[in-house]
């Protein structure tokens, strides 16, 4: 029997075979493309170089499983052709976050910028000739952005989505890690700009089979497909898996990067611990949050050195000194640098505080004390107090900030004042989304692994994993405090191993206990709560129509022109569209900054422009007197209307869709003269409109009928 499971992990099935080699190639084109995008060689002949040396890498790595590989299970091959087609059907509905309404229409913009360019680093043109006085009334100076900290990183803030960081030679950088706007621009060469909005479904689908390999090396096959269909099911993959964020590429390769250590673990094949490694540091280049899975790869190398594993050893270490080599070459240095001044101004200050020699010596003293506990105190007893510590930790853990610390509301001392911080709630609002089932399920999963007589160490693998993010996330609010965004902390790494741990849970007591049905049933159940979230929205689709919206509204503005959009304020949000226009449609559009306007620096902006013989528009929601400073020289010209809905970002749940139809007005410039102040424009303008960009908006919760 023991035989006949050791031959099972050395060997791979054929599937299994062929997804090691894609996920080696993928893994092979992210590290080439960010290469490519760091040196501004993101070109066509360079990512066809690159396309060439990343199949071969993939077609070796299949030639080398392939002759490793054994018979293929028919229910294998079924569940992942089901699994494959339901995530298609439910995640292939893109959803268009163009206009500049959160972090997620970041990544097509930049990817636009990088096809045309083909690098991260960009010419902002629409402020050339102007003075730094006229630039800076259309991005926030970095000393402006945030009231309790100047960041040092860059110079300002541009539409919210690109860093300036040379005001005088007008340069400006993408404000993310790179690797997601690489695989966008992949996919905008390839397939068109509309293309690149189905790089997160396919990713999406692909998490699902990474966590069905990595339930199955780690627990068995079925617990690796329950815990596939669970995450199938659960709202936050379907919402994360059709919006463009960097959380569902992340997902895969840190999954993939979690199962590549642990198959090297169970195989020795010394090419799978530099493959999970440079899975990793593709995940960092996606999400910065990767860094927390730093703990789980040191103890994949104490576990080595444990076992005497040095060729594993080396290989280990050689890939960490590569892979730390490879992310100071390509780290975009102004978003971490930002990153980083953020979290020690706030959710980390404490470090700010702390005397790095006195923290060294208490660590120096705490291993010192480990060593000696390992020593001196029996193993069997050591084990026992592990086992019984990392239990009750789990279970109390859990109920915990699942029931009681609801009950308590945090507060943080700043000024002398207290303020809520709501961080109180993060665990049960989560809960809403993905059942508690789901917590305690995995805290029993968590209690089973450490009472095993044989205590697995890719199981504790998996368990460090999990706690090394959710112990970060579940402390403290690192987003914004609305829904569903605020999830996304969880999505990649948490979530996962929350299915992981509580389809092995279910699967450990249906086969030790007369309770299958029982077993089952809570299987069922689980899959009925995921969906009572998810299933109103299998069929809806974000922000629809806003393609063809952009469309329209760019064919109304000349090539040549100065577009300048009203700032997002007083509930305004045209302002969203002006990046989008400058980076897919190349007009010169400038967002103006909320707050109080430089009148002369404006007017002499606006003149400068004329004298170039260019027409300048104004894009407004509001009535364009009410908030432009001084006298307002523009002419009524055309009307457009986004007629569309997307699922609002608040505390309410279920998530609500909000359907609405704004319009916009543009107007076209002209000299003072030709106008005689507001009288004028109101004659002109029809009375009857009280607001240009009149909303009709309403909230309701979504239909599944719709």
């Amino acid at each position: 029997m023991v035989e006949n499971k050791r031959h099972a992990l050395v060997n791979v099935t054929a599937p299994e075979a062929a997804w090691g080699a894609l996920a080696t190639a993928l893994t092979v084109w992210s590290l080439l493309a960010v290469g490519l995008a760091q040196t501004g060689l993101f070109r066509g002949w360079a990512s066809l170089m690159a396309g060439l040396l990343t199949c071969a890498t993939g077609w070796a790595a299949w030639q080398i499983l392939k002759s490793r590989s054994h018979w293929v299970p028919r229910r294998e091959t079924f569940f992942l052709a089901l699994i494959l087609v339901l995530g298609l059907l439910l995640f292939a509905w893109p959803a268009e976050h163009l206009p500049l309404l959160g972090d997620s229409a970041i990544y097509p913009n930049t990817a636009a910028l990088l096809v045309r360019t083909g690098g991260l680093a960009y010419h902002y043109d629409p402020l050339d000739g102007l003075t730094l006085r006229q630039k800076q009334l259309f991005y926030v100076p970095s000393d402006r952005q945030l009231p309790y900290i100047q960041i040092q990183s860059y110079q300002g803030l541009l539409y919210g989505a690109y860093y300036v960081t040379d005001s005088s030679q007008n340069t400006i950088v993408c404000s993310r890690p790179p690797v997601v706007i690489a695989w966008m621009g992949l996919f905008g060469m390839v397939f068109g700009e509309r293309g690149m909005l189905y790089v997160t479904p396919i990713f999406g689908v692909a998490s699902l089979v990474a966590v069905y390999f990595l339930g199955k090396r780690v627990f068995s096959a079925g617990t690796g497909a329950l815990a596939a269909l669970w995450l199938l099911l659960s709202f936050p993959q379907l919402h994360f898996s059709r919006t463009p964020y960097a959380e569902v590429v992340g997902q895969f390769f840190v999954l993939i990067a979690l199962y590549a250590l642990v198959a090297y673990w169970q195989t020795h094949w010394l090419t799978c611990a530099p493959v999970g490694i440079a899975a990793l540091t593709v995940a960092f280049a996606a999400r910065v949050d990767a860094l927390l899975a730093l703990p789980t790869l040191l103890l994949f190398v104490v576990l080595l050195a444990v076992r005497r594993d040095w060729k594993g050893l080396v290989a280990s270490v050689a890939g960490v000194a590569a892979a730390t080599g490879f992310t100071l070459w390509t780290a975009n240095r102004p978003y971490l640098g930002a990153t980083g001044e953020l979290l020690l101004a706030w959710q980390l200050r404490f470090l700010r505080q702390l005397d790095p020699r006195m923290m060294l010596g208490l660590g120096g003293l705490l291993v010192a004390l480990l060593a000696l506990l390992i020593r001196r105190v029996p193993s069997v007893r050591l084990r026992r107090t592990m086992r019984w510590g990392l239990s009750l930790t789990a279970v109390l853990g859990v109920g915990y900030a699942l029931h009681i610390r609801p009950l308590m509301p945090e507060y943080v001392l700043v000024n002398g004042e207290l303020f809520p911080t709501y961080n109180e709630e993060l665990m049960a609002v989560a809960a809403r989304y993905v059942s508690p089932l789901i917590f305690w399920l995995a805290a029993l999963g968590v209690v089973l692994v450490s009472w095993q007589p044989r205590i697995s160490s890719e199981q504790v693998l998996l368990v460090m994993f999990v706690i090394s993010f959710g112990v970060v996330f579940f402390q403290k609010y690192t987003t914004a405090r609305v829904y569903p965004v605020a999830l996304r902390r969880l999505l990649p790494e948490v979530l996962p191993g929350l299915c992981l741990l509580g389809a092995f849970a279910l699967r450990w007591l249906r086969w030790r206990f007369r309770w299958r049905w029982a077993v089952v049933s809570v299987a069922g159940l689980m899959m009925v709560l995921l969906m009572s979230v998810a299933a109103p929205y299998w069929f809806y689709r974000e922000a629809v129509g806003t393609w063809d919206f952009l469309d329209v509204l760019a064919g109304h503005l000349p090539a040549d022109a100065v577009i300048l959009f009203e700032p997002q304020q007083d509930d305004s949000i045209v302002g969203w569209f002006a990046a989008p226009l400058w980076s897919f449609y190349q007009r010169h559009a400038l967002l103006l900054n909320a707050g109080e306007l430089d009148s002369a620096a404006l007017d002499d902006a606006i003149s400068f422009w004329q004298s170039q013989g260019r027409d300048v528009y104004v894009v407004s929601q509001g009535d364009p007197p009410n908030w432009w400073p001084g006298e307002f020289g523009g002419r009524p010209y055309r009307e457009v209307t986004w007629d569309s809905s997307i699922i609002g970002q608040s505390r309410l749940f279920p998530p609500y869709v909000w359907h609405f139809a704004f319009t916009f007005s543009i107007y076209q410039w002209e000299e003072p003269h030709c106008l005689s102040g507001r009288a004028r424009l109101s004659s002109i303008w029809d009375d009857g409109r009280q607001k240009a960009g009149q909303i009709a908006l309403h909230a309701r919760p979504v239909d599944a009928s719709e």
